[in-house]
């Protein structure tokens, strides 16, 4: 059984990106049209302009697809 510590790591590695001011976790699903849609942890989808994700006060942990 994993430890609270190794699950939190775990999320970070799948969920790579965090909204720093919602607090929420996400991983890129796709980008077309300078759109990128991402899901949060729950499976909800959101749509977010690709530049805003290199805004390093709104977004942590960018990673490219």
């Amino acid at each position: 059984m994993s430890t609270l510590t190794e699950l939190a790591q775990q999320i970070a590695v799948l969920y790579p990106l965090q909204d720093k001011t919602a607090g929420k976790r996400y991983r890129i699903v796709s980008q077309l049209a300078g759109m990128t849609e991402l899901e949060e942890i729950s499976g909800l989808p959101r749509y977010v302009d690709t530049l805003q994700l290199d805004d390093k006060e709104l977004w942590d942990g960018r990673v490219a697809i």
